[in-house]
């Protein structure tokens, strides 16, 4: 797989993540239009609210901006696959702004040693509980409300595998996986606050390489940019950026970061 299609296979993974997310939340919807496919929601935030899959011009730019002007918060999700190579100008002039940078990273799996004993949720309510733990960890500062949608959503979606690490009876990590035909993406890697700096997120993420090594597939995952050094030291290598746009006068809000 050469580097233009290891960006897109890891634009894609990105992309079905967000909608079968944002689908999740009740009162959702797909709208697709040329240039671009939407998720429109409801709930008042970019989870269910956003734009991504981009192939832009002035035309589809002015559709975006009248699309977002309607809701309180929407974004633009602009990845290293999307057209064309200027569209970063065309947003701007569209009276986008970018509000946000995450870096997209991937690896080619090799087996793995040393990883930790993951285990897949058992049922249900253990679903529920890992989806809960994982939005404690990441949206502490969010409302109570967004955490309830956020913690439903992801485990309303059966596509996503969700995996926790136990340590004497005690959750002590998790990680969900999103894995379609050529890839498996890493998402809400997260460790109990009191065990953060003992290595747990580093067996972790060996798991998850070594588990996409045996699916014979490429694993890939997005970070904030604070962290990407600290996943290429775990074998991850730095393919593109996904670059969050809003309209210039609207609040700031990602549906990741918690912010």
């Amino acid at each position: 797989m050469n580097f233009d299609e290891v960006r897109r296979q890891s634009s894609r993974n990105l992309i079905e993540t967000y909608f079968h997310l944002g689908m999740a939340i009740p009162g959702s919807e797909t709208v697709e239009e040329a240039g671009f496919k939407a998720c429109l929601g409801e709930f008042e935030h970019p989870i269910c609210n956003f734009a991504a899959d981009l192939d832009l011009d002035p035309w589809v730019v002015r559709r975006l901006s009248a699309m977002a002007i309607a809701k309180s918060v929407f974004n633009v999700y602009a990845l290293p696959s999307d057209k064309p190579n200027h569209l970063g100008e065309l947003l701007t002039r569209g009276d986008f702004q970018v509000h946000y940078r995450m870096a997209l990273l991937t690896c080619r799996p090799e087996p793995q040693k040393g990883c930790a004993a993951m285990v897949p949720a058992s049922d249900l309510q253990n679903r529920k509980e890992i989806a809960r733990f994982m939005t404690e960890q990441f949206f502490p500062r969010q409302t109570e409300d967004f955490r309830v949608r956020v913690a439903a959503a992801t485990t309303d979606v059966i596509k996503f595998k969700l995996m926790e690490l136990q340590s004497e009876g005690e959750r002590v990590g998790a990680l969900m996986l999103y894995e379609n035909d050529q890839s498996v993406g890493l998402y809400n890697l997260c460790v109990a606050s009191k065990m953060r700096g003992l290595g747990v997120g580093a067996t972790m993420t060996r798991w998850a390489i070594d588990y996409a090594y045996h699916q014979r597939k490429m694993i890939t995952l997005q970070c904030d940019a604070r962290l990407q050094t600290w996943y290429e030291e775990q074998s991850f290598d730095w393919v593109g950026t996904v670059d969050v746009y809003s309209l210039s006068n609207r609040p700031k809000s990602d549906i990741m970061n918690g912010t």
